[in-house]
């Protein structure tokens, strides 16, 4: 689903050779693995991230590919300790969403920077304009009782939607030069991209649990209108649902 994101993400970042990179949520990292790839030998990339199952797969994975030149760190970036001025560039693959405090969380990441260093990350736009997120509960909803699900304002997947707010957390950050681009495309959701794997993705979680809850009958009436709003973004074979980002780019 994210894998043409991230490769538009990592060519606006233009690591170097011999660089040092801090990935922040690097999750099981392959954004990290791929960053560590252009640095080379020469250079290091530190994967950051909170979620220590998720550590684990990236280390495995990094052994897996004989990369060596990661170092993968458990830790909060609001307030992690990080070393000072030594980081060339920060990339962030969805992962700057879910601060607390965004503010303190960037201004701890700023200090890591290397003066005149570069900041490279990508987030959501509002939610109304990313129907991948909006369109099963908006289909469930004339069907069965909805849990309140996080559509702005932090933390949550659209809590930099506004690029206004974007640029005053970054300047007040210590960052500079701030740009912020949209870009519009499509994203397919599912292990395989079909419309069973479409379906079984969004029904987990709340909304799988709502579903279960509600009455047989809201239940398949439910399911059938999901089944056809999944069907109408049927195409080549593979189901494609709209989506915008923000690529924010800054200098420390």
């Amino acid at each position: 689903m994210l894998a043409p994101i991230g490769a538009e993400l990592l060519a606006r970042a233009a690591a170097a050779p011999g660089e040092h990179v801090l990935d922040v949520g690097c999750g099981f990292g392959s954004t990290t693995l791929a960053l560590a790839a252009t640095v080379g030998a020469e250079g290091r990339v530190m994967g950051l991230d909170i979620s220590v199952p998720l550590l684990d797969r990236a280390r495995q994975r990094a052994e897996e590919a004989a990369v060596h030149n990661v170092l993968w760190r458990e830790g909060d970036a609001q307030v992690a300790p990080l070393p000072s001025a030594h980081f060339d560039l920060l990339v962030s693959r969805f992962g700057v969403m879910f601060f607390d405090d965004p503010a303190a969380a960037l201004t701890n990441l700023a200090a890591a920077v290397k003066p005149g260093g570069r900041l490279c990350f990508v987030c959501w736009q509002p939610a109304e304009r990313n129907e991948w997120y909006t369109f099963p509960s908006r289909t469930l909803a004339a069907h069965i009782d909805l849990p309140v699900l996080p559509f702005a304002h932090g933390p949550g997947p659209f809590a930099f939607g506004d690029p206004a707010l974007v640029r005053t957390v970054l300047t007040t950050a210590g960052f500079g030069d701030v740009t912020v681009t949209g870009f519009d495309t499509n994203v397919t959701i599912g292990a395989d991209g079909t419309a069973d794997a479409t379906i079984a993705f969004v029904t987990r979680g709340p909304l799988g649990q709502a579903l279960a809850a509600a009455p047989d009958h809201a239940r398949r009436a439910g399911m059938d209108a999901l089944r056809a709003a999944v069907d109408a973004h049927v195409v080549d074979d593979e189901v494609r649902f709209p989506a915008a980002v923000w690529f924010v780019t800054a200098r420390r």
